[in-house]
């Protein structure tokens, strides 16, 4: 479904110049399409009936999907679309409360305003890291993998399902987008993609009896993402630089010097993403050892990645 509408996508932003024309903060050249986000969200719309239980959340993300799609169009404020993304957040949890709020007892408002920042969170760090050819596509497509297999068994059903039939909808998209791409994912995509992953990962199976243990440990799975917002927005920070300005400063931003090498830089961002994967399922086993070696693998990866401007050459 999604390999099939990216052209009739194409050629209806086309028509009505719905482009992302190329700036001084962008890594593209071409004026290019922004609405693929749209043939993922029908993807997985279409895979629906097999979803199951996992309908609510399909039905939240779409929702965030179609506030991106909004941004698009009519380029909303920041802060608009937070509140907008943390509104459909609370929604979801209150309708499919997660495992972190049945067992907080008398700290149920903090778990909750977490799980709500957590989501907000991933869904930003996706559309902040959507700024190169098929870096985005790729790295969800290894996110819903690996989470696939910390979500098992889930008696919160469906979910096997949903990240199936995402990571699907998303590759028939990638072919399109990878190096050099015909058509970007928006903000509809990235909300999306990054909602319905986000989300998933409240709802993990516990590990060790404990779904705080168990959410820490997927949270792992989106460690590459996650890092390069956090320390990208510190060091901004740190040189008393407005957080929230558009700018060209994400580590991958920074060791892509032309359009030229986004394959490449997404390659090395689909193997951080696998390496941290493969570090949440070493410490799935709970032990102390196997805790340890997954702290371990992640933080080796997260380091590297603070390297990889220097090692590239591009200390600036």
């Amino acid at each position: 479904m999604a390999l099939a509408l990216v052209p009739l996508l194409v050629r209806f932003a086309i028509g009505r110049n719905l482009l992302d024309v190329p700036n001084t903060r962008s890594s593209h050249e071409i004026p290019t399409p922004r609405l693929g986000g749209l043939a993922v969200i029908a993807g997985v719309w279409a895979a629906s009936p097999l979803i199951k239980e996992g309908h609510t959340l399909l039905v939240a993300a779409t929702l965030a999907g179609l506030l991106g799609l909004v941004d698009d169009l009519l380029n909303l404020r920041f802060w608009l679309k937070a509140a907008g993304q943390a509104v459909i957040t609370l929604a979801l949890l209150f309708v499919l409360p997660p495992p972190i709020l049945e067992v907080s007892g008398a700290l149920w408002p903090a778990a909750l305003l977490f799980s709500v920042l957590w989501v907000v969170a991933i869904v930003n760090a996706y559309n902040f890291m959507d700024g190169i050819d098929g870096i985005a596509g790729g790295t969800a497509i290894l996110n819903a993998l690996f989470l696939s297999v910390l979500v098992g068994s889930s008696a919160v059903g469906g979910f096997g399902a949903g990240l199936a039939a995402l990571g699907a909808a998303v590759a028939g998209f990638l072919v399109w987008n990878v190096s050099p791409a015909r058509i970007f994912l928006g903000d509809s995509g990235s909300h999306f993609i990054g909602f319905f992953l986000g989300a998933v990962a409240l709802y993990v199976e516990p590990v060790g009896g404990s779904p705080y243990l168990s959410f820490v440990i997927a949270a792992v799975v989106f460690a590459p993402f996650l890092f390069d917002t956090a320390f990208t927005i510190v060091r901004r920070a740190r040189a008393g630089k407005n957080i929230f300005d558009a700018h060209r400063e994400h580590i991958y931003q920074r060791i892509t010097p032309d359009p030229a090498g986004h394959r490449q830089v997404s390659n090395v961002y689909y193997a951080l993403a696998a390496f941290s994967g493969l570090a949440a399922l070493l410490a799935t086993g709970g032990t102390p050892l196997r805790l340890l070696g997954g702290g371990a693998l992640v933080t080796g990866c997260c380091l590297l990645m603070a390297l990889l401007p220097r090692l590239a050459g591009r200390t600036g």
